[in-house]
């Protein structure tokens, strides 16, 4: 079934590309964070609670929005006493590189448990991303679009809030 010209015109009106895609990038979100298995964590709290050093990882991962941009990154944290009781922990951000994925060389040193989860999150981590970037990539095709029906229509802005109905209306006489 083909759309009307008014439908795509109301398609195109930048406050309908709001509608259409900045739901997505929290939906996307939400999926990622609940897809970062339990065991992960779990594993990595039973290491630290059993004190075997073999096992302990300091990788972490966090899913974010940042500046309308959906991110899935890793971290690697390391600790320093504190004046107090405890430990300060520091975070250093791990670069992904080029393509959508992180290189398992960056988890070389992990224990293989943690080096698994990581691989089975990173899996998933990637078409995400992949989800992400063609989302980006109608956002801005949809802008370019419209952009250019502008300059093919100058007097038919398609971010106006009123269609104007068959262009060319000569005034009636009075």
């Amino acid at each position: 079934m083909g759309r009307t010209d008014e439908e795509l015109r109301q398609m195109l009106k930048r406050d309908a590309e709001d509608e259409r895609f900045v739901f997505t990038e929290p939906m996307l979100e939400e999926e990622s964070r609940e897809f970062i298995p339990d065991y992960y964590w779990e594993g990595n709290e039973s290491a630290r609670e059993e004190g075997v050093a073999e096992e302990l990882s300091f990788v972490g991962t966090r899913v974010r929005i940042l500046n309308g941009s959906l991110q899935m990154e890793w971290f690697r944290n390391r600790t320093r006493p504190d004046q107090g009781a405890g430990k300060q922990v520091f975070s250093t951000h791990l670069k992904k590189g080029k393509g959508y994925r992180y290189s398992d060389s960056l988890f070389k040193k992990e224990p293989k448990w943690a080096r698994d989860a990581i691989k089975e999150v990173e899996d998933r981590y990637e078409l995400l991303r992949r989800r992400a970037a063609i989302l980006s990539s109608m956002r801005k095709n949809l802008r370019d679009y419209e952009q250019l029906l502008n300059e093919c229509f100058p007097g038919n802005n398609s971010t106006d809030t009123e269609a104007k109905p068959g262009g060319n209306e000569q005034e009636k006489p009075e």
